[in-house]
């Protein structure tokens, strides 16, 4: 029993994680319309960069972290204005393969600037371990989850009780009535892209302080970040939440109980099994919504 909780609270920390990168996806989807298969890419050159700044430049956490800022808020502009707008009107296909070419782009970045092994982060809080009944928490893990759940409550405030949230939520229903109504379309979708790259990054930098900065893991934590999305529902935000601790907690379960069975790797595929089979009965994901077409 003492191993289970373990395992199953080892799942939930990560869990927590996958949620947060799942909801900059949400949120470029509830914005615009498009599943960000860029995702997993923009996760890594996010942390790269980050370790460039404080490893390779040797700048100080505050500075590193106004520069990230600075260089989202540039991306985000860019991608909008010379990517995305001149796709506007144009079939929803040619914005999802855009974003899968984007995705190869900052691959190719990655490769070129940052080539070879895996890089670390500097510890910037002293490791201790914390101990709750049989449960073993290490304090890495136990500010993962507290920035992640603080990154969540943030985000649903600013989304329902600010006014540009209220202007996020009016385009994500319908692009042209907001536009109408006086709502500047175009700066909603750059902040929309601003925040989901500031959260891919977040959750990338969080990843890398307890496994390091590889790129491949990196992209990897991405791609889950889609299946998250999937499970939970593309629109739903609360989704993102519940499907970020269901994958986390099958990944965990799974490496604590079939991978000594079976040679190790089942914990990477268990994810996907459990996407697959709530998606023959919930085609939507849990909390998604299915779209009635008349005709």
């Amino acid at each position: 029993m003492d191993f289970f909780l373990q395992i199953f609270t080892n799942g939930l920390l990560t869990g927590f994680v996958y949620a947060l990168m799942a909801l900059a996806i949400v949120i470029i989807y509830k914005s615009s319309s498009i599943f960000n298969f860029a995702h997993g890419s923009l996760v890594g050159l996010c942390t790269f960069f980050v370790w460039q700044m404080v490893v390779g430049w040797g700048l100080p956490l505050y500075a590193a972290f106004i520069f990230e800022l600075a260089a989202i808020a540039a991306l985000a502009y860019a991608l909008q204005q010379l990517v995305l707008k001149p796709l506007t009107g144009q079939p929803l296909m040619a914005a999802i393969i855009s974003t899968i070419a984007l995705g190869e782009f900052f691959s190719g970045i990655v490769v070129l600037f940052w080539p070879g092994p895996g890089r670390v982060l500097p510890v910037w809080i002293k490791l201790s371990i914390l101990k709750f009944g049989p449960v073993v928490i290490s304090s890495d893990s136990l500010i993962n989850f507290i920035v992640c759940a603080l990154g969540f409550a943030v985000f649903l405030l600013f989304f329902h009780k600010t006014r540009f949230g209220l202007a996020m939520r009016g385009t994500a229903e319908d692009h042209t009535l907001a536009q109408s109504e006086g709502v500047k379309v175009d700066l909603i979708f750059v902040v929309s892209w601003f925040v989901a790259i500031l959260v891919a990054a977040i959750g990338g930098v969080l990843m890398s302080s307890l496994y390091g900065v590889s790129y491949e893991s990196l992209q990897g934590l991405g791609m889950k970040a889609l299946a998250v999305v999937i499970l939970g529902g593309m629109e739903s935000i609360l989704g993102a939440l519940i499907g970020g601790l269901i994958i986390g907690v099958v990944e965990s379960l799974g490496g604590g109980y079939i991978d000594p069975l079976v040679s190790g790797g089942f914990s990477e595929v268990a994810p996907y099994i459990v996407l697959l089979i709530v998606l023959v009965f919930r085609p939507y994901g849990l909390f998604g919504y299915e779209r009635i077409e008349r005709v």
